[in-house]
């Protein structure tokens, strides 16, 4: 085979894995991907994705968990392609973000046809519930996420594909359990990592120390969540973790299990003067 020809393959060959990667364009499973390079005062994103050509998407560099650092929106071009230029946070870690929705962003009518007025034709592991607060309209973003440590010298990133598990068998029954797999921490905060048979996207928040210190998330779509509350020290503190359909919840997960938590049942519930909710308590012992 010829230098040429053998080069004319494997362009060929490599192009065929980028389609197979991203997927065939304007698929309802999305695909996200790229690579995240941190310069000294900014953080490039070469986006790459199957998304329609014309389809918006939003870049922030988060800090402090969710406040947002510096923000970008681009347009996705005919070969799949976007790039953004991020403003660099420069101390401590962040997390850049890339999201492709329909909540508050501006998309093209061939947009929303395609994918719904919601987004809610969209599948895949880059595709999460989104907020709403209708039950004939739920809402669906496409996301992915980068974090960027501090004390890492690397300043090239890739993003990855989330890895989830299956949905529990019992996934939105009205009979709730939460379970904690893991509790660690680092002096500074407690992680925890657990996972619930609660909808994608229920509210959660997590308590330890007779409230001293909380944290709060949504379930993530298969059923796992995480939580980071910060670090004090007591001999018999315990964690607690709340779900109150009444609080904090949207429109379709309000109904799933009834408004004021009217459709709870399981030992986990605890019934108020007018409305019930779930409280999971975990017992922990400080080393």
């Amino acid at each position: 085979m010829s230098v040429n020809r053998y080069i004319l393959t494997m362009v060929i060959v490599i192009s065929a894995f980028i389609l197979v990667g991203c997927g065939k364009t304007g698929s309802m499973n999305v695909q996200l991907g790229g690579s995240v390079v941190e310069t000294d005062d900014k953080i490039i994103v070469e986006g790459k994705t199957n998304l329609l050509p014309g389809s918006r998407v939003m870049g922030q560099v988060l800090v402090n968990e969710d406040e947002v650092f510096s923000d970008s929106t681009e347009i996705v071009d005919k070969k799949g392609k976007f790039q953004m230029e991020l403003e660099h946070h420069q101390y401590g870690d962040a997390e850049v973000v890339v999201t492709f929705s329909f909540n508050q962003t501006m998309q093209d009518e061939e947009v929303i046809e395609h994918y719904g007025i919601g987004g809610e034709n969209m599948e895949g592991p880059f595709v999460y519930v989104d907020e709403h607060w209708d039950a004939d309209q739920v809402n669906k973003k496409a996301e992915v996420r980068s974090l960027l440590e501090a004390n890492q010298d690397e300043q090239n990133h890739t993003f990855q594909e989330p890895s989830w598990e299956d949905k529990p068998a019992d996934y939105g029954d009205h009979r709730v359990w939460i379970e904690i797999d893991e509790i660690t921490n680092d002096g500074e905060f407690f992680y925890l990592k657990g996972r619930t048979n609660l909808l994608e996207g229920s509210h959660l928040t997590g308590y330890y120390a007779d409230w001293w210190e909380t944290d709060e998330t949504r379930v993530n779509p298969d059923g796992s969540f995480d939580l980071k509350i910060k670090y004090q020290y007591s001999e018999e503190a315990n964690f607690t973790i709340k779900f109150d359909p009444y609080s904090w919840q949207w429109e379709s997960i309000r109904e799933t299990y009834g408004h004021n938590g009217e459709k709870l049942v399981g030992n986990l519930v605890i019934t108020g003067s007018s409305s019930q909710y779930i409280e999971k308590v975990i017992e922990y012992e400080q080393e």
